[in-house]
This record gives structure tokens, C-alpha cells and sequence, in this order.
């Protein structure tokens, strides 16, 4: 297929079969464009020559597709596929003469937000270097999206995790966390997505920080949670010392254990720093509305949850 032969530009979108990535296909095929999606395993990240054929006549790349937190055994393929992978997609999409490379990093790349430094948040920094390099060379345009973590029916990380753990009735109360911290919904980012396609660019590839821009407090969305599952709050609080104990047996478990997204210390310190985020210049230089905050959108979360027969 070519952008010629259906009238209209053609778009590459990695990573359709993950959480954004299918709202973001599903948002395309409403816009007048035709979506071209990589199919493993005839397209993989890790074998360039297999990037050649679908970046052809593509207008521009939304890259999505990435390692996410894993386990300690793993690290060495969550920098293969977010570092090398991302690497690879970028030269085949200068090769074929794609206009724009559109990038989800994440707040992660930014070692302020990541503390203790993650691999994940390392390696979303060491590909962010490259794109901006070859931006600021003249091959590609680049612009490059760090949102904070995303919710949304069918929504991956800690919220579910402490989401299906009270419905379980496993989740003692949370200690008296009083930190902030931001969230974004998943249209919302969908939303971003589509307008980093077309925004204008500079000699500097454009980096924007998305929020749903509300701020959010732990043990409201925990109490918001247990309201929603019809589980009564608990007028105690979990002593924060046991919480992090229990965070840290967890996190030594999911290094002895093949477990992907064990929580653990990483968990903790989600629940326990200061994380707030400001997005306002992104939202005026970008022209991104946000529509949606965690509170409106959790009765949709928790239908797919049982939808999906999370145990």
C-alpha cells in the first residue's frame, strides 16, 4: 500500500496491541488516515532489515512499543528493545523518508521523577538522546511525549495492582501517605498523540510533559477504590515501616522469581514521594485539552477488570 495509492497519508503505529496502543489505533481509524500497524513475527524491533518494508510511504511513526518494569533477569532485554529497538525503527524511518517520528517516552526519562534511577527510566533516556540528535541533524522531525503513568480501562502498573488486590480483599489499609502526585487518562494521551503529528517543530526536538492536570492523593484514590468495589475503608492505617518491609520481601521475591511487574520497592516509592507534575506549558504549546480525570473514568476500569475476569 503507498499514501498515493489510498489518497490520504499512511501512518506506522508500534505497539497496537498494548494498553495505548490500541485506543491509539482505534482513534486513527477515525481520523483521515490509513493505519499500518508492525506485525511480529515478521516485524521485530530487534531485527532491522524487518523495518524496512512498513516504514515505506509512511507520513509519520507513532512509536509505542517498548519494554515496560521488569524483573532483574530481564534488564538486558528491556535495553535491547527500548534502547536498540527504537534505534532500529529510526534509521529504517530516515531510510524510507518518513516525515515525523512521534515518540511516547515517559516523566521516567527524567531522573528527577525517577528515584532510585530505574532501567526503565534510563534506557526511555538514552533513546529520547538519540532521537534529539538526529532531529537537531535535519533527518527526521521528532517530538517526543513523557507522560505520567496512564489509566484507563484495561490499565496495567500499581493502581491495578492495588486496585485487584481490594477487590480481592487482600490490601490492607495504605499508611497515611499524604505525597502527590499526577496521573493521565489513556484518550487523553490519545488526544496528545494526535496533536504531536502536526505541531510545529524547531531546530530542538519538542519534549512535552502530559497530565490530566490534577493532582492526586493516594489514599483518596484508595478510598475512592474500596467505595467503587463496595469495601469498606478501614479507620486504621497500615504502619508505614510494615508497608515498606513488605514492599521490600516482594521486591527480593521478584528477583529470586521469574515474575514480570512483581511489585516491590518500586511500588513503594510510587506510593511514597512527591510526583506531581506540571503539563501547563505542554497543554498551551501543544493545544491539549484534557478531558477526563481517575475518579470519572474508574467505574469503566473496574467493568473491563471484571470483563476480563482478573483473579
Amino acid at each position: 500500500m503507498s499514501a498515493h495509492a489510498d489518497k490520504q497519508p499512511v501512518v506506522l503505529l508500534t505497539g497496537a496491541s498494548g494498553f495505548v496502543g490500541r485506543f491509539l489505533q482505534k482513534r486513527l481509524q477515525g481520523e483521515p488516515v490509513t493505519v499500518r500497524t508492525l506485525q511480529r513475527p515478521q516485524h521485530d524491533l530487534l531485527q532491522a532489515a524487518t523495518l524496512t518494508a512498513p516504514c515505506q510511504g509512511i507520513d509519520t511513526v507513532y512509536h509505542l512499543a517498548a519494554y515496560a518494569h521488569v524483573n532483574q533477569a530481564q534488564v538486558k532485554s528491556l535495553y535491547a528493545t527500548n534502547v536498540d529497538g527504537t534505534a532500529n525503527l529510526l534509521q529504517a524511518a530516515i531510510a524510507a523518508g518518513v516525515r515525523r517520528f512521534v515518540y511516547v517516552s515517559s516523566i521516567l526519562a527524567d531522573p528527577a521523577y525517577d528515584q532510585p534511577r530505574t532501567a526503565y527510566g534510563d534506557a526511555k533516556q538514552r533513546a529520547e538522546t538519540l532521537l534529539q540528535a538526529t532531529h537537531a541533524a535535519g533527518h527526521i522531525e521528532v517530538v517526543i511525549l513523557r507522560p505520567v503513568n496512564v489509566y484507563g480501562p484495561g490499565m496495567k502498573g500499581n493502581l491495578m495492582t492495588l486496585l485487584r488486590l481490594i477487590r480481592k480483599g487482600l490490601m490492607p489499609p495504605l499508611p497515611r501517605f499524604t505525597q502527590t502526585f499526577s496521573l493521565i487518562g489513556v484518550e487523553d494521551l490519545c488526544q496528545a498523540l494526535l496533536l504531536a503529528a502536526s505541531c510545529p517543530v524547531g531546530s530542538s526536538a519538542p519534549v512535552y510533559l502530559l497530565t490530566d492536570g490534577e493532582v492526586y492523593q493516594i489514599r483518596a484514590l484508595e478510598q475512592a477504590m474500596r467505595q467503587a468495589l463496595g469495601k469498606t475503608q478501614p479507620a486504621w492505617a497500615t504502619p508505614r515501616a510494615v508497608f515498606y518491609l513488605a514492599a521490600l520481601a516482594l521486591e527480593l521475591l521478584g528477583r529470586l522469581l521469574p515474575i514480570n511487574n512483581a511489585p516491590g520497592l518500586r511500588s513503594y516509592h510510587a506510593l511514597a514521594r512527591n510526583y506531581t507534575v506540571d503539563s501547563k506549558a505542554s497543554q498551551r504549546d501543544l493545544g491539549y485539552n484534557p478531558q477526563s480525570d481517575f475518579y470519572r473514568e474508574l467505574p469503566a476500569i473496574i467493568a473491563d477488570m471484571n470483563g476480563r475476569g482478573h483473579e
